[in-house]
């Protein structure tokens, strides 16, 4: 599947956009776009990739991804099924730098701004009450006239860029479009490993999904995400088994061996690694 470069379709008389999404699943390809993008997930949970980092994600989380970044909020499994009754939903603002009009983040009073549309090119995260601050605007947006809507990004942005309760996603920054070329190659590794990570995947059958040489896959998938393949596939393994643990009862052994490890020992290993706790830990956490 290719990734292309999306477009935002242009709202009649307003300068930015918001769109309201309702449906059986998110969009499931990596994309980017030039506008940047505040989303609040309301429905739905799975796997998201944003720049190079993979992340479970859930209701009530609130991203920023900024301009060009490629990004995929990937549903479970069970929102593809036929009979699934699950839906998935956000309400979304993408704008250009240029919505403001020229130099308007260059005077002194947009300087804080300005810092963080630049931080946006790694993926932002907003927790904490400043979080709760933006989804309460973004739920309110959609019924604003034009003038209100517009008062509402800039408070938004306001609350965001004083925020202390921002975390950086991936590790590269992006601040150009990738070559569609090397987007549908990344693609159809991700849309392959979101299938089958649960089963034994080898380097040379990855690989070949590529159309590369083991050597050099393991070359360009380091530059193209900043991690080895194995890293990379051990989070999307870990971040599974995290929800498994989070919402059940189920033998720690049997949630490893779903979510694609051999070894109860090496699992352990790599949850605490990734998610700096170990399993119980984790489950009693969330309780």
């Amino acid at each position: 599947m290719k990734a292309v470069r999306f477009v935002i379709p242009k709202t009649g008389g307003n300068s930015f956009r918001v769109q309201t999404e309702r449906s059986a699943h998110f969009y499931d390809s990596i994309h980017y776009h030039p506008e940047h993008q505040i989303t609040v997930i309301l429905k739905g949970e799975g796997t998201r990739f944003i720049g190079n980092h993979v992340e479970h994600f859930q209701p009530g989380e609130v991203y920023f991804i900024g301009r060009n970044v490629p990004h995929v909020f990937k549903c479970d499994t069970s929102y593809y099924e036929g009979n699934s009754q699950l839906e998935a939903s956000s309400i979304s603002v993408f704008f250009k730098d240029e919505t403001f009009g020229p130099q308007f983040f260059e005077i002194p009073e947009m300087a804080h701004i300005k810092r963080l549309l630049e931080l946006a090119s790694l993926g932002v995260r907003i927790d904490g009450e400043d979080r709760n601050r933006t989804v309460e605007i973004l739920n309110s947006i959609e019924a604003q006239d034009g003038f209100q809507r517009f008062q509402s990004l800039l408070s938004i942005l306001d609350i965001c860029s004083k925020s202390d309760s921002l975390q950086t996603l991936s590790s590269v920054r992006y601040t150009s479009p990738s070559k569609d070329s090397e987007n549908e190659r990344i693609n159809v590794v991700f849309q392959f490993l979101s299938k089958n990570f649960r089963e034994e995947v080898s380097l040379a059958q990855i690989a070949s999904i590529a159309n590369m040489t083991p050597n050099a896959f393991c070359r360009y998938f380091k530059q193209r995400t900043g991690k080895a393949f194995t890293v990379f596939l051990n989070e999307i393994r870990v971040e599974s088994a995290a929800k498994l643990i989070a919402g059940s009862t189920e033998n720690f052994g049997n949630i490893a061996h779903e979510c694609g490890f051999n070894s109860i020992s090496y699992f352990n290993r790599q949850f605490k690694r990734i998610m700096q706790t170990s399993p119980m830990a984790y489950r009693n956490k969330y309780r």
